[in-house]
């Protein structure tokens, strides 16, 4: 059993508000996995073949465009739990999922998943839940793309990352260039907003990682924005 990984997984995200008894229940089912910067979890049109739970790194999510081209929409790391919806519904892969470091995940296969659940169907009320959070963080990106300006738009999007550790600070491995293509925003201008927020004391920047020192006032920039 990977049990560092699930230690990390228990700090926060779907994994940590299981029950005890549906802990008990998938634990013989995981599996640790690594893929290494670059590596693809999964890709568009793939059969789902389980579960993936982040345990430590970080993963881009992207979708196809009308060009072929893939779009990044979301960066997610510890705690962050995919592929359940595929696999439920039975239909193929709608999204890519790429290491962006080094990643040790979980996986939960589908073959014993899908019978571990139907022995137990009070399991499906968890993955129900794991969708719903998943919607919620999808509903989200939709309106951080329609929030104005640019420096509530970006604030939405630092915030959308938990605190490390229930302290009011938090690093991120995010680049600018990134982080202005989930926030559809210009390189320049995204260099303008996170200088304005690094005078502000907001955040602290530096190569490929951005630390949030003040939730309070990058919620203060968003409502500003009302």
């Amino acid at each position: 059993m990977p049990t560092i990984a699930l230690e990390l997984l228990s700090s926060r995200g779907w994994y940590a508000d299981r029950s005890p008894e549906t802990k008990r229940l998938l634990a013989p089912l995981f599996q640790l996995r690594e893929y290494s910067a670059g590596q693809s979890l999964y890709n568009h049109g793939d059969e789902p073949n389980g579960v993936f739970g982040i345990a430590s790194g970080g993963i881009d999510i992207s979708i196809p465009r009308f060009d072929g081209l893939a779009f990044t929409i979301h960066r997610a790391e510890t705690g962050f739990w995919i592929g359940d919806s595929a696999l439920f519904a039975g239909y193929s892969r709608v999204i890519s999922i790429v290491a962006t470091a080094q990643v040790r995940a979980v996986f939960l296969p589908r073959a014993p998943l899908l019978k571990l659940v139907e022995e137990n169907p009070f399991l499906y009320k968890d993955f129900y839940a794991l969708s719903h959070i998943n919607t919620q963080t999808a509903l989200n990106l939709l309106a951080n793309l329609a929030t104005s300006p640019a420096e509530a738009r970006v604030a939405v999007r630092l915030l959308m990352y938990e605190p490390n550790g229930g302290s009011d600070a938090n690093e991120i491995s995010l680049s600018h260039e990134k982080l202005a293509e989930l926030v559809a925003l210009s390189p320049a201008t995204m260099q303008r907003v996170l200088a304005s927020m690094q005078e502000q004391r907001l955040i602290e920047v530096s190569y490929s990682r951005i630390r949030v020192l003040n939730r309070g006032g990058l919620l203060a920039l968003c409502a500003k924005a009302r």
